[in-house]
């Protein structure tokens, strides 16, 4: 926009008007920073199984609520008719086993073709490949647990008919529940500076539980976010339940890669998903956006952020109202901790 004024000789000048800013710098924090989540609580690994062949069961030993060790039998099929089918079986190949002894040797007398002898042996070898299904059948009619952990449903009751892999428990894995946090972009690009993770909860008093990080979910769901899975320990196993929430805070250390600076919140702006202050070049007042990575917020009016140097002059408020380039007039420096104005 433009002004116009009167000048000697009555000459007509134009002048740029400038926006008028205040500006701060950044005050350099420690490298310690933390950001605080509210984690929905899970249950862990959880599998569904049954047999692997098909028939009725015999027995279950276990219910909705027992405890499993992996390893542990916990249903039968009526296996009879696989017993006599391997009984037949082991019959047949002990017969053909004797008689291609008796073929080796009239071939080596060269009393029967080659051809009839590999034939025979063919045959043997089919025989012994029934004989090893059959045993396999027979051992899949107990139904072993593959995790440790308890039983939270059974599907099928003593008496019914069973196919190969028709579900008969749930059985939850005995690692135990996990926290799961919802991170930004922002959070997720530092999880190589995560030092610790703990969890409060006003059931328990607030008090401090420590948390290990089991995995971090690489791909963002459709609010782009990403998911932190949370070991909580066994010994709270009873006290934090499924579908509790659970406060985290996630403790960083940036040393690794830059220094964290603490600066108003109304400083930022954010574009196409990105975060941004406007920086003031001192040499013709004009200004740039500088990205920046927001580490938290752990006071509300301020952020910690990283990707500012402590001698950066940056707008302090009305930064979206401003433009790329655009000169502005400074008229007060912003203490950042005090927010207080000076000329």
């Amino acid at each position: 926009m433009w002004v116009t004024g009167c000048g000697n000789g009555n000459e007509e000048t134009k002048k740029e008007q400038l926006a008028s800013v205040y500006t701060f710098r950044p005050e350099g924090k420690t490298n310690i920073s933390s950001t605080s989540h509210t984690s929905t609580v899970e249950e862990g690994k959880s599998v569904s199984i049954g047999f692997k062949t098909g028939g009725e069961i015999k027995r279950l030993t276990v219910g909705e609520g027992n405890y499993v060790k992996k390893g542990q039998v916990i249903g039968y099929l009526d296996d009879i008719d696989y017993k006599l089918t391997l009984q037949q079986l082991e019959t047949q190949y002990a017969q053909v086993s004797s008689e291609i002894k008796r073929i080796e040797e009239m071939y080596r007398h060269k009393s029967i073709s080659e051809n009839d002898y590999e034939k025979a042996k063919a045959g043997l070898e089919q025989l012994k490949i029934q004989l090893d299904l059959t045993k396999n059948q027979l051992a899949y009619t107990r139904l072993t647990a593959p995790i440790s952990g308890h039983i939270v449903e059974r599907f099928m009751e003593e008496g019914e008919m069973v196919g190969a892999g028709t579900p008969v428990f749930k059985i939850v894995d005995d690692s135990g529940v996990e926290a799961v946090v919802a991170l930004s972009a922002n959070a997720y690009a530092q999880k190589d500076h995560i030092i610790k993770c703990v969890g409060k909860s006003s059931i328990l008093g607030d008090k401090e539980i420590p948390l290990d990080i089991i995995s971090f979910i690489p791909d963002a769901d459709s609010n782009s976010l990403f998911r932190l899975r949370l070991k909580i320990p066994d010994t709270y196993r009873n006290k934090i339940l499924p579908g509790m929430n659970l406060n985290v805070e996630i403790v960083y250390d940036s040393e690794a890669k830059e220094q964290v600076h603490k600066i108003p919140s109304r400083a930022l702006f954010e574009r196409n998903g990105k975060s941004y202050v406007w920086m003031v070049n001192r040499a013709d007042s004009a200004l740039t956006a500088h990205e920046v990575n927001i580490i938290g917020a752990p006071e509300g009016k301020f952020s910690l952020v990283a990707g500012l140097n402590e001698d950066d002059e940056i707008v302090a408020a009305g930064v979206h109202h401003l433009t790329d380039k655009q000169k502005v007039k400074v008229i007060g420096k912003i203490d950042n901790l005090k927010g207080k104005a000076a000329l």
